[in-house]
């Protein structure tokens, strides 16, 4: 399996990521990415945050679904390639 790096934003910051397993799927993804940045998966007051995945295609964005029809989705299945610029995007859902 190759490994490819993509380039992730996250609240106007940019990273370069590497990433070495496409057919993982999104929803292990987006945990990892998480990890990686030291995010918290709750906000202040203690509520959880859920991350989305998404890109950006010429001016529209895109949110990768992490599930389709009851499979998992994979990066693989979204045909990301190297250099693609990919989006983490945090919701907080409040209590």
């Amino acid at each position: 399996m190759e490994e490819l790096e993509i380039v992730l934003f996250y609240q106007d910051t940019e990273y370069s990521m590497k990433v070495e397993d496409l057919t993982k799927p999104v929803v292990d993804a987006i945990k990892e990415i998480v990890e990686a940045l030291q995010l918290s998966w709750r906000d202040g007051g203690g509520n959880p945050i859920t991350y989305h995945l998404g890109r950006t295609t010429g001016s529209e964005e895109e949110i990768l679904k992490p599930r389709i029809k009851g499979k998992d989705q994979t990066l693989y299945d979204y045909n990301i390639r190297s250099g693609d610029r990919l989006i983490l995007i945090k919701e907080v859902i409040a209590g």
